[in-house]
C-alpha cells in the first residue's frame, strides 16, 4: 500500500475540496486499514483495458460499503494518485482532469 496514510496530509490534501463536517470527519475516521480497501476497491475495478479514471471513481464511490458513504469523490482521486505512484496502475492523460484521464491496471499487476 502507498506510504500516503497521514490523516493531517489527506485533510490537506482534499482542503477546500468537500468541506462539509460529514466529509470531514469520515476522513477523520479513516485508518491505513481503510485505505488498503479503497485501493482494493479501485484495482478490482480495473484491468488492462484503459477506463476514464472518472468513470472508475464514481463507480466506487457508487459501490463502496455503507461506512465509506460520506468519503467525498476527491479521495478516491486522490488514491487513484496514489496507485499511479506506487506503479499499480498505468495513467494516460492528466490526473488532474478525471473525466478525460485514462487508467488500467500496470502490466506489472499481472492483472486481464
Amino acid at each position: 500500500m502507498s506510504a500516503m496514510f497521514n490523516k493531517d496530509g489527506l485533510a490537506a490534501a482534499l482542503a477546500g475540496v468537500d468541506d462539509s463536517a460529514e466529509a470531514r470527519e469520515a476522513i477523520e475516521r479513516l485508518q491505513a486499514s481503510d485505505l488498503a480497501k479503497i485501493d482494493a476497491l479501485i484495482l478490482s475495478s480495473l484491468d488492462r483495458s484503459w477506463k476514464k479514471a472518472g468513470f472508475v471513481t464514481t463507480g466506487v464511490l457508487i459501490a463502496a460499503p455503507d461506512e465509506y458513504e460520506d468519503i467525498p469523490e476527491a479521495l478516491y482521486a486522490l488514491r487513484i494518485r496514489a496507485l499511479a505512484n506506487d506503479s499499480r496502475i498505468e495513467v494516460k492523460g492528466d490526473l488532474e482532469v478525471l473525466k478525460t484521464c485514462q487508467i488500467r491496471l500496470s502490466s506489472a499487476s499481472g492483472g486481464g
